[in-house]
């Protein structure tokens, strides 16, 4: 079994993204496991949401969330991806859950949140790429 684990640069746009298959298709005759880190500088962003949510800024926490949002939806788009209901469900539920949260005021302690924020990061390139790569 072959293990490929793409960090956040070989992610962060639309052309790299688009290269993964032909990385892949070199290997079409093993077992292989893709892991996908989150899209470049998106955990970077998605810490200053959950720093700026904690410290009582929510509209700064929102306002970086949407900006996360639009590009993560853009580059989905640009890949042709979105098309299924199920991929549009997805991203969906893991933007209205962070959406969910940063409407509410902190009662945990710091590291819940970092925890439910962050992790979005991994969560929606996967998704993403992995839509790509079924196409």
């Amino acid at each position: 079994m072959k293990v490929f684990k793409f960090g956040g640069a070989s992610v962060d746009t639309v052309a790299r993204i688009r290269n993964l298959p032909f990385i892949l298709s070199a290997y079409n005759s093993e077992k292989i496991l893709v892991v996908i880190s989150a899209m470049g500088k998106t955990t970077n962003a998605l810490e200053r949401v959950a720093e700026s949510f904690f410290s009582g800024h929510r509209e700064t926490a929102l306002e970086i969330f949407a900006e996360i949002k639009e590009h993560h939806l853009g580059i989905a788009r640009s890949l042709g991806s979105g098309d299924s209901l199920d991929f549009q469900q997805q991203l969906k539920n893991f933007f209205t859950e962070v959406e969910w949260l940063l409407y509410d005021r902190p009662v945990r302690n710091y590291d819940y949140y970092y925890d439910q924020i962050v992790c979005i990061g991994e969560l929606l390139s996967t998704a993403i790429v992995s839509d790509f790569l079924k196409t």
